[in-house]
Order: structure tokens, then sequence, then C-alpha cells
């Protein structure tokens, strides 16, 4: 168990560490305001773990030059890769028997069981939440109305509707290829006409993103490091970012003034929240107010309020040739592994 410790788990968690502060840098150097591309550098501290998981560093003593700690670049090496199961060991010094790899082989299959059955529970409540109560055109008209307008300048095909009973904080989308959109029926009740389009043009933004799909690969990639903080900080970073790349497409969208829409969102969340709705949108679900948010709300509102003014009627999306720059960025950032080295007596650690 301390060969895990040493080869995966302290090396994982640093390399989402450094991987965030240099993606946190890089975001702030280039001013990036596209959302898509944000996300996707988001990611990194969920992706390159896994080539640390992948690789089979093999000790050599000449890596140490004789000095306690030493610093470098590298990249994966090829040959390493799912080596896992060799002769070789990785860390000499610690002592690794044929019951250590049927406890951690047994443990792994534990984790992994549990994890299926956590993203299988979560299926079927979205599954249950969408065929809860399917409503028809006849019987809300005006949501159906505003939902197919919408839909129409997204250029996307309207969701289903479906009213649940359970008291949810806000509307939210289930579904990756066949969407719907859940609300809890009081919602409808309390807000003005502008107040739900504006829940509602942001939920069709998320399908037009399929930010859903997003959120089930972040989510997934987050639980298998479920013991790496720095991974959900990164899943609640691109939870953030999809609500914010929904806002500024509901802007350039909608044919209203951003102020105006600004001032509709302020006024639905404070209705919202006088509603008392007692459950956040489930986890990996697209919501006007997602659950990941809750404890940074006050932040995340300001920065959204401030980021719909500022982005009244300007360009969402990044021209060709800078996207193509930061794709090239985001690959080189993939491969590149700032690694330490540090000798404890006779253990060898590689962080990398």
């Amino acid at each position: 168990m301390l060969a895990v410790l040493i080869d995966y788990i302290i090396p994982v968690i640093y390399n989402s560490f450094i991987t965030l502060i240099f993606v946190l840098l890089i975001l702030f150097v280039f001013r990036i305001k596209d959302s898509g591309v944000r996300i996707l550098f988001f990611f990194l501290p969920l992706i390159k773990p896994f080539l640390v998981v992948a690789e089979r560093i093999r000790y050599s003593p000449a890596i140490s030059d004789e000095k306690a700690i030493n610093f470098g670049l590298r990249m994966p090496d090829p040959n390493n890769l799912f080596q896992w199961f060799d002769s070789y060991d990785p860390n000499p010094n610690i002592f690794v028997t044929e019951i250590n790899y049927i406890i951690i082989f047994a443990v792994s299959f534990a984790i992994v069981l549990l994890l299926i059955i956590r993203w299988l529970n979560l299926y079927l409540l979205y599954r249950r939440l969408a065929y809860e109560e399917k409503v028809s055109r006849d019987e809300i008209p005006l949501v159906y109305r505003i939902i197919d307008s919408f839909a129409r300048r997204l250029s996307i095909k309207p969701p289903d509707v479906s009213l649940t009973h359970r008291r949810y904080l806000s509307p939210f989308v289930v579904g990756i290829r066949y969407c719907t959109i859940v609300i809890y029926p009081n919602i409808l009740e309390v807000l003005e006409q502008e107040e739900k389009e504006v829940l509602l043009h942001h939920e069709l933004s998320h399908i037009k993103r399929r930010d859903n799909l997003i959120s089930w690969i972040a989510m997934i990639l987050r639980d298998f490091m479920f013991y790496n903080p720095f991974a959900y900080i990164s899943y609640y970073l691109i939870r953030a970012e999809q609500d914010s790349g929904s806002d500024k497409l509901v802007v350039s969208h909608s044919q209203k003034p951003g102020k105006e829409i600004a001032k509709n969102l302020l006024n639905a969340i404070k209705k919202l929240g006088e509603l008392g709705g007692t459950r956040g949108v489930p986890e990996g679900a697209s919501g006007f107010v997602n659950a990941a948010g809750r404890f940074f709300a006050h932040f995340r509102l300001k920065n959204r309020i401030r980021s719909i003014i500022r982005n009244d009627g300007k360009r969402i999306g990044m021209r060709v040739f800078p996207r193509i720059m930061m794709y090239i960025l985001f690959l080189l950032m993939m491969v590149l592994q700032f690694l330490i080295t540090i000798d404890i007596g006779q253990y060898h650690l590689y962080l990398r």
C-alpha cells in the first residue's frame, strides 16, 4: 500500500495541483474569454493525472545526481506506459508481495464497482425525473412558446418538459441526446414572463452547448480521483464556466439588452430563494443554479451579472487562429510535466 501512495496517489495530487496553477496562469495571461476553450483547459487537471497512473517510472540512481531534491521538465516515456505488471519494481526499497497485489486489486475493484453503482443511480434518477409528469403544449402553452421560439434561434430541437413534485431550486436539463427540462411547478407560478424566459433560455443554451455530456465526462473523471481535492476544484470551475457560457449565449440570441437580462436574472434568483426550494440541481445535470456553486453563490452571481453586462452584443467565440494556437498549447501542456524527485532515506518519490 505504501508503494501505491508513493508511486500513484501523491504524484496524481501533485500533478493536478501544478496543472491547475498553470491553467489559471495561462487563462489570466492570455485573457481567454471563450468558455469552450476555458472548459477545455480546466479538463487538464482531470486528464493529465491518468498519464501518471498509466506510466511506470523506472528507478535510476542517475536521476538523483547525488542530490536529495531535483527539478526538471519531462514528457511521458511511451515505453513505460501500461507496464504495471512486469517484473521491475519502480521503488525497489518498498517491499511488494503477491498478497499486496491481491489486496490492491480487491480494493480497486470495490472502488470501481461503487462508482458504477453511483453513476447508475444518477442515471435512474434523471430518467425518473424526465418521465415523472410529462406535460404537453396544450397544458402549458406559454412555457412551450418560450421554448420553441428560442430553440429556433439556437437551431436545436425543442426539449420536452416534465414537472416534478420535488422542491428543486430551479429548472434543469436532463438527458444528452434526448433532452427534457425538469421544472418544479411552483416556479412557474411566482415568476413573471420575462423571468421565465431568462430561466428557460438559460436551459436551452445548456442544450445547445452540450453541457450535460461535458458534465458527465467531468464528473466521471473526478469520481475516479475522489481522493484528489484539486479534481473537485477543476470540476467546480468547469460547472461555473458552463453557466457563464450559457449566459453569454442567452445575451447573444435573446435580442434584449444585457442590462435587462441581468435585471430579470436577479429578480428570478431572488424569487427562487423566497420560494424555499430544498434541493439543488442534481449532480451532472445542467441548471440555472447548480448545487456545486451554492457555497460561493454571492461571488458567482456578482461575476455572472458583470459578465452579462460586459458581453452585451460582443463576440462570444474566439477567432480561428487564436483558437488553433490554444489547442496547440493545450496539447503541449497535456504532455509536459514539471518533475520533482525527492530521496527520503531509502524511498524515491517522483512527482511529475
